[in-house]
């Protein structure tokens, strides 16, 4: 690991980002047309729907159990102003689309952020059931490298079920866009924040070639296996990796 990753600024660094990885799905509410009881009554009438379709579609096993459904953010979570969050200690998804508390819907937002937030839910079971294991999953003694590259794989795959369910499948994010060093994964030094573009964006475009061609067998393939320390500012060099060894194990 390059020792620069060790200074103050750095660890300062990963404690930040360390304590927002939880925070998921920031998607913010274009409209607030629409009370949370109706979010509700939508959610409780459609969620086995929105699965199914994502099975069918995507072709991925949910398990039985489905998760239970909050409608205001944790305390805690709420200064990140997200439109929900997925707790994989709990396997609770936390559903929320405005700054407003209580919050204020429009059903589009919600159906977007429900299959964000399903896709975190799948992943997590996913881990659990072949390993026993949480994902994503952050130690503290994990790499700030190693976190992001786990970030990536997390957020750039739900995104990509996102996407897929909403018929929003244009890859805009270029490879000239990808960070070269790890400063270009956050806002500014003195604002430690992820920015959403590559997180999202650029996580959508890291993952998309590899899901497309392998289905579920590369979602799976993609968790245990996020990009390195070198591939992580080499986004080819990673997607390249990837599908080689996916096309030697078929």
């Amino acid at each position: 690991m390059d020792n620069s990753l060790q200074a103050p600024f750095f660890k300062f660094l990963k404690r930040t980002v360390a304590g927002s990885l939880l925070c998921t799905g920031v998607l913010v509410a274009a409209s607030m047309e629409r009370k949370e009881g109706e979010v509700k009554t939508y959610v409780d009438q459609n969620l086995e729907q929105l699965i199914q379709e994502q099975e069918e579609t995507l072709n991925i096993a949910y398990p039985q159990a489905r998760p239970p459904v909050q409608y205001s953010l944790p305390p805690e979570k709420k200064m990140y102003g997200a439109s929900g969050l997925y707790d994989y200690e709990n396997n609770v998804i936390y559903l929320r689309s405005s700054f407003l508390d209580p919050p204020e819907w429009d059903l589009d937002i919600a159906k977007e952020t429900l299959h964000h937030e399903l896709g975190h839910y799948y992943m997590d079971t996913l881990s659990e059931r072949l390993v026993n294991h949480n994902y994503p999953y952050y130690p503290d003694a994990m790499p700030l490298t190693e976190m992001l590259g786990i970030k990536l794989v997390s957020e750039g795959t739900a995104s990509y079920i996102e996407r897929r369910m909403n018929g929003e499948q244009e890859d805009t994010f270029n490879d000239d866009d990808w960070p070269k060093n790890i400063q270009g994964f956050f806002f500014h030094p003195l604002l430690p924040f992820l920015r959403p573009e590559i997180i999202y964006g650029g996580g959508f475009h890291l993952v998309k070639p590899i899901i497309d061609q392998h289905g579920e067998w590369g979602i799976q393939y993609l968790i245990f296996n996020p990009p390195t320390e070198q591939e992580l500012f080499t986004l080819p060099l990673y997607q390249q990796r990837i599908l080689e060894e996916l096309s030697r194990d078929e």
